[in-house]
């Protein structure tokens, strides 16, 4: 009966078009949620530029020390990764990077190399351009990456093919393998069993029988566009294109990506 309720629910809100108010509503909540701790951190970071905190709600968390900590967190690991860290003058992509969270710490933590940050939102891109003078930031148009080909020695996505239909996922990895330097790195992460507990029966059914799922949402990109892979099916995908070097699983590595499953793979 419950899940009865909640299906029903569902369907009530697509049909009222309430989606936009409850997505309004929770943002409003929020930033009153948040108010307090914000202020009160952003007056020990005084040169530091946050992003709007209607950009941090729909590409992060409108929390601003999570925002930075996590982000130069995340930048840390990367750069301390073995391959990486040898690299002089590495070529690095954001791929996804919404407000620069995470490649607006990599020019201070690795001076040598040369950052960019792409993603499909390109007001984001002119608030990182304004913002953020360390980095190269693009927007991606017509749905292909603005760089040339065998170009980065890295590429990161994270929590990019999350937020995309799983029907243009190869079309995307193929497209991160052209711009990747031969055995060049990419680290993407992905939503694994660690989240199909979000997903109504009927529809964890369809991501088993079929090995990835995307919910109705139309907007790629959109927090509410949610994509789910099963870690065999994907890994199949990957091998067509790439060699995986390391896969830490996110239900068992929930420290890596927060939960998602976390994949370092190598361009044959």
């Amino acid at each position: 009966m419950n899940s009865f309720l909640k299906q029903a629910g569902k369907k009530l809100v697509a049909f009222i078009g309430a989606t936009p108010i409850m997505d309004e509503c929770n943002f409003r909540f929020q930033q009153i949620w948040h108010l307090k701790k914000n202020k009160q951190y952003k007056q020990t970071l005084k040169r530091f530029v946050f992003p709007t905190d209607r950009a941090l709600f729909n590409t992060f968390q409108l929390d601003y020390k999570k925002y930075y900590e996590d982000g130069i967190l995340a930048a840390r690991e990367m750069m301390e990764w073995g391959e990486i860290n040898t690299i002089k003058a590495p070529i690095i992509l954001d791929w996804g990077c919404g407000t620069g969270r995470v490649i607006r710490h990599i020019p201070d933590l690795k001076k040598d190399s040369i950052c960019y940050g792409a993603d499909i939102d390109c007001t984001t891109i002119q608030w990182c351009r304004k913002a953020i003078d360390s980095v190269y930031f693009d927007c991606i148009e017509q749905e292909t990456l603005p760089y040339p080909s065998n170009y980065f020695h890295l590429v990161y996505g994270i929590s990019v093919l999350t937020h995309i239909p799983h029907t243009v996922t190869q079309y995307w990895l193929i497209e991160l393998k052209r711009v990747l330097q031969p055995n060049g790195i990419a680290v993407i992460s992905t939503h694994g069993d660690h989240y199909f507990h979000q997903l109504s029966q009927q529809h964890k059914k369809q991501l088993l029988q079929e090995g990835a799922f995307s919910n109705a949402n139309k907007q790629a990109g959109s927090r509410s566009k949610t994509t789910y892979h099963e870690a065999s099916h994907f890994k199949k995908i990957l091998e067509d294109h790439f060699t995986i070097v390391e896969f830490w699983e996110g239900h068992q590595f929930p420290q890596k990506m927060g939960g998602q499953d976390c994949w370092i793979i190598r361009k044959k």
